[in-house]
């Protein structure tokens, strides 16, 4: 996954660039980055959103 995909700058399955006014937020996921527990916000664009639900 590439840096703007994690950061939620790009949607996490086709890599479109994202807007505040257009991303869908996916929720909190957890993530193990060495051993250390934390939360991470993927976004993906509408495209995406409305193929998956």
């Amino acid at each position: 996954m590439s840096d703007a995909q994690q950061r939620g700058a790009s949607c996490v399955w086709c890599t479109a660039p994202l807007a505040n006014a257009t991303a869908h937020d996916l929720g909190a996921r957890p993530l193990d980055a060495h051993g250390v527990s934390v939360l991470w916000f993927p976004r993906c664009c509408r495209t995406c959103q409305k193929a998956r639900s």
